[in-house]
């Protein structure tokens, strides 16, 4: 396991352990929006769990994703599919 693999695993672990650790420290005082700050840190724990799973993958899979050559594997792809069926 590389560095960066290391490194996005730890930043899973501080997201899965920080964002209960908020939720029992959050005011719960009657009228307040506890419950959009719970749904919100449940999705930051969700995350911290992917990049745990995951590690280095996610992070580059969302830069893929968010560039403008997302569709370059894809064409690859199909160009190599296309030369194999070309005799």
């Amino acid at each position: 396991m590389t560095r960066r693999d290391l490194f996005w695993r730890g930043v899973g672990g501080v997201l899965i352990i920080a964002a209960p650790t908020l939720e029992l420290l959050a005011p719960s005082d009657p009228g307040s929006a506890r419950g959009l700050l719970t749904l919100l840190l449940l999705a930051v724990t969700l995350f911290g769990l992917v990049l745990v799973a995951q590690g280095k993958k996610l992070a580059l899979v969302l830069r893929i994703e968010n560039s403008r050559h997302r569709a370059l594997p894809d064409l690859i792809r199909s160009r190599r599919v296309q030369r194999r069926r070309k005799p």
